[in-house]
């Protein structure tokens, strides 16, 4: 039996195990596709595995870790196109008319969640800030950009934990909370991943959602891991995380932070393979969340305007 004979086969086997909800020739052409770029020397039952692994996990637990990742295809078909030039706008949240936050930023969750993390705008020291609290809930506050970021790479922001989430460990999937995060998602093209990342993300797509990003990272306030930490999400290496403030390095609540990062530097240092040739890519969106929903605590944290612009530009 050849190869691609067998790649078919197992993972026609697949839907027929857990992935009845996908239609076998979505999964089908995933896995001839991934031979096509050079993954026969994956054993058939290695990539069985990881169909099968991709549901289980997918359908629970792991589908609320991407979801900062698959809320994209919620805030419109802009992102399927190609980015426009020009200087990417983040609207501020000291420009906010009432207590909600101001458009396009939107509040994306999970279907089924029962708590969800609440956003608003709050009068702090005289500026109006975003407020992002939890109670053992768990949703995200995103901001679509889909612009190229070359010329404004510097990415500027203020923030403030008021209370950590009891029990939060990062590198556990079942404890994965925290007060505060930044994410920036990017546009990736699949041709600059690995063969072996391209079928992972053309995989997530299938089972999950078209417009899934190949690329995120997360800029994250914890409390144990010491600040300078990078570490991969607990359940995607796709989203590259760096402790910027901890609690373990002297970074106490109730004061605020302001941090200044170079994205062009911390994409090469999280993507060293996608960024080779210096390469960065646009950005999709930028997103905001306090989370508490794995260890069921509460967390709360402030967030002042976010900005992205040059070296020169304060």
């Amino acid at each position: 039996m050849s190869t691609t004979s067998r790649l078919t086969g197992e993972c026609l086997s697949a839907p027929r195990e857990g992935l009845k909800s996908l239609p076998p020739s979505r999964l089908k052409g995933e896995c001839l596709s991934a031979h096509r770029e050079g993954l026969p020397m994956f054993p058939p039952s290695h990539l069985k595995g990881a169909c099968l692994s991709a549901a289980r996990e997918g359908r629970r637990a792991n589908a609320r870790t991407l979801a900062l990742m698959l809320c994209m295809a919620t805030t419109g078909a802009a992102f399927a196109q190609p980015p426009p030039t020009g200087t990417a706008q983040i609207a501020p949240f000291s420009g906010a008319a009432d207590a909600a936050p101001p458009p396009p930023w939107k509040v994306v969750t999970l279907p089924k969640q029962p708590r969800h993390t609440r956003y608003d705008i709050v009068s702090v020291d005289g500026t109006r800030v975003l407020r992002m609290q939890t109670d053992g809930g768990y949703a995200n506050l995103l901001h679509p950009l889909g612009r190229a970021v070359d010329h404004t790479p510097l990415l500027r922001w203020r923030w403030r934990v008021e209370q950590h989430p009891a029990g939060a460990d990062l590198t556990r999937k079942e404890a994965d909370d925290m007060p505060a995060r930044l994410c920036v998602l990017f546009d990736l093209p699949l041709d600059r991943l690995t063969a072996g990342e391209r079928f992972k993300v053309r995989l997530g797509r299938t089972l999950f959602d078209p417009e899934l990003p190949a690329a995120a990272i997360c800029y994250v306030w914890d409390a144990t891991q010491p600040a300078g930490t990078w570490l991969p999400n607990a359940y995607t290496g796709r989203v590259q995380m760096l402790v910027l403030r901890s609690t373990a390095s002297g970074h106490a609540t109730g004061t605020w932070q302001s941090e200044t990062r170079d994205l062009r530097a911390d994409f090469r240092r999280a993507f060293a393979h996608e960024a080779r040739d210096g390469y960065l890519p646009p950005l999709a969106a930028i997103g905001v969340a306090a989370d508490g929903d794995n260890t069921g605590a509460a967390a709360s944290a402030l967030v002042a305007d976010i900005t992205l612009g040059t070296e020169t530009a304060r």
